[in-house]
């Protein structure tokens, strides 16, 4: 009985278990099958789709050579058309300071004033001793009077043969020494007088004026310092006009010319414009540089340009040049490196270029460009090497 039992149920379980293992059994071809398919099948036999390329919408310039004047361009500094140092012709303490830097002044008015009182003394012995010498010198006229009628008296008595000899050459030899009495107190007074005059020039140098109107600078004089004839005090310029001044290179002489009006900017974006004539050109070269010194000259009534001040200058020649240019949106890049876009069959092409002068939107190209080219001037910043591109008119 137990041995049937155990027979069924082995039987049971054998049947339980192939009931399991033929679903397994299954699978397993089937992966099998699968794989072999899949092994036998060529790889360009399967599908692969490949998006459509997008094309940028862009306008175009077409370059071409144009005229253009010849326009030059130089860095130019300000300085004042006139400048006056101040500076002493006497030496003495200083007592007063009358002025500050940026202080306007006119031509004489008194900036500094030195101590006085030596020289005042000085003045005051002189006229002293010009006063004593004018008063003998009336004396000694008198005693020329006297001397010459005393000479005259003698001279007629010998004549008369009433006077020695001896008689005559004495009242002569006192004329004589009344003569020169009175011319050596002439001279004295003349030295008097000359010394007098030194001293009250001496006393009036004191007190240190503006040699010319303008804009005070460069001060350098503090109160109680000593001077010594011919410091430095401070300096007036005028800047009412002022100059702008250029180095002009000698292959570009032929474009300036005196009297010509150019365009001066100043700042550091020269945002700021204004007119100036071409005042002066150096007759000679600087000896290191082989440059010549031009300046224009701006009116500055309002006095805002200082010397100092930095800028440019364009100078309009006589002379027209063919260039290429192109408008500035078409530009990618900064300075010195700076780049276009040229459609190139529906392609967009980056080419390098080097740039000139920028006037009125458009800037001059130097190389990196042909006469004919069509050089993409919108969508420019976001275009790479070698993208398409579709040409729209608006």
């Amino acid at each position: 009985m137990f041995i049937r039992l155990k027979q069924s149920r082995i039987a049971k379980i054998t049947k339980i278990s192939k009931r399991k293992v033929i679903p397994v059994i299954v699978i397993i071809l089937a992966l099998i099958i699968g794989f072999t398919i899949s092994k036998g099948k060529k790889p360009n036999s399967m599908t692969v789709s490949t998006p459509t390329a997008t094309k940028v919408s862009v306008k175009v310039y077409q370059v071409k050579k144009t005229e253009k004047d010849i326009t030059l361009t130089y860095k130019v500094s300000l300085q004042a058309s006139q400048e006056g140092i101040v500076s002493n012709k006497v030496s003495g303490k200083v007592v007063q300071v009358m002025f500050k830097n940026g202080d306007h002044v006119t031509q004489g008015t008194p900036l500094v004033k030195l101590d006085d009182q030596d020289i005042k003394n000085n003045i005051a012995t002189s006229q002293s001793t010009l006063t004593s010498s004018q008063i003998t010198l009336e004396k000694n006229q008198l005693t020329l009077d006297d001397a010459q009628r005393s000479y005259d008296r003698t001279k007629a008595l010998y004549d008369q043969g009433a006077a020695s000899k001896t008689d005559l050459e004495s009242a002569d030899t006192k004329l004589k020494n009344a003569q020169y009495d009175l011319e050596s107190t002439k001279a004295t007074i003349n030295t008097a007088q000359i010394e007098l005059t030194n001293l009250q020039e001496s006393l009036a140098n004191t007190t240190i004026t503006a040699p010319i109107s303008g804009v005070m600078d460069e001060k350098n004089v503090d109160l109680g310092q000593y001077a010594n004839i011919g410091s430095t005090f401070g300096k007036v310029k005028d800047i009412s006009p002022i100059y702008a001044v250029i180095a002009v290179p000698q292959n570009d002489l032929s474009s300036v010319k005196v009297g010509q009006t150019v365009k001066v900017m100043v700042g550091e974006d020269n945002s700021k414009e204004y007119d100036g004539v071409v005042k002066r050109i150096e007759l000679s070269a600087d000896t290191t540089s082989r440059v010549f010194e031009c300046k224009i000259e701006l009116s500055n009534q309002d006095q805002s340009l200082k010397p100092g001040m930095y800028g440019t200058v364009t100078i309009v020649g006589g002379q027209k040049k063919e260039m290429l240019a192109v408008p500035t949106d078409a530009l990618i890049g900064s300075a010195g490196d700076y780049s276009v876009f040229v459609n190139d069959k529906g392609t967009a092409r980056e080419h390098i270029v080097s740039i000139g002068q920028i006037a009125n939107g458009l800037v001059e190209i130097k190389n990196g460009l042909n006469d004919g080219d069509s050089v993409i001037t919108t969508n420019v910043n976001t275009l790479q090497d070698g993208d398409a591109v579709a040409v729209v008119s608006k």
